[in-house]
């Protein structure tokens, strides 16, 4: 991945931060993107040998994320990992505000990142785009609420249709499904490595090493698909 730009959302902590990492492996130039401050993902990413810029971003924001990506000259990776944890409510006790949140950063959010993205990411052939879904969106969630199920299942949707859509320009779209990830989202919420057949929770290089790839050459055929990175929890 030399000579090209990826650009990743949620870079502060978690999987969006072992993404970046990844990348920068694969000699990638990272431009990171969170809510939190990400210049510690940044720092991380130099001290591998790589070039990172950070800026704190609100997905959530059209215009700011327009401007922000719309600035950069050249994207040839768009990563999209900003997300937030739906808690198990249900429906008929569930408020607007919380559906608003979950589904304005898991969908909205995406949705403006991409779009924001797109004329750069046709550039240059096309590049690619992966979005972070969930094994939630697949299976209908077992400790999430629906407003998460909702929104993981939509960015599936929203990958398939970008691959449709792009393929004319280039642009592939693929998404990762992780089961449970052993990270800040997930702490205290009850979940262990019983629940699939490896008996373990997911580490955030686990579901990063996929992503990579799937940014890679090496992936140069694969476009539309859902990729699960589970455990075995779910089959596909």
């Amino acid at each position: 991945m030399r000579g090209q730009v990826a650009v990743v959302t949620g870079a502060a902590k978690g999987i969006g931060a072992a993404v970046a990492l990844e990348l920068a492996r694969a000699g990638a130039e990272l431009v990171l993107y969170d809510l939190a401050e990400p210049g510690a993902t940044a720092d991380a990413v130099r001290a591998l040998g790589g070039e990172a810029s950070a800026a704190v971003l609100d997905v959530t924001d059209r215009d700011t994320v327009g401007q922000a990506l719309g600035a950069l000259p050249r994207i040839d990776v768009l990563v999209t990992s900003a997300g937030v944890y739906g808690e198990p409510i249900p429906i008929v006790d569930m408020a607007d505000a919380e559906m608003d949140r979950v589904l304005g950063v898991n969908v909205k959010g995406a949705l403006w990142t991409i779009r924001a993205a797109l004329p750069a990411l046709r550039r240059d052939g096309g590049g690619r785009v992966v979005c972070l879904g969930s094994a939630a969106g697949e299976v209908g969630g077992v400790a999430s609420g629906p407003q998460y199920v909702a929104s993981k299942g939509a960015v599936h949707a929203m990958v398939k249709w970008l691959a449709r859509t792009e393929a004319v320009n280039g642009v592939a779209a693929n998404a990762v499904a992780p089961g449970a990830v052993d990270t800040d989202m997930i702490a205290g919420k009850g979940y262990d490595g019983g629940y699939c057949p490896l008996g373990r929770l997911g580490t955030p290089q686990d579901v990063a090493a996929v992503v990579a790839f799937l940014c890679t050459p090496g992936a140069g055929y694969m476009t539309g698909t859902v990729v699960d990175v589970n455990g075995g929890f779910h089959m596909g």
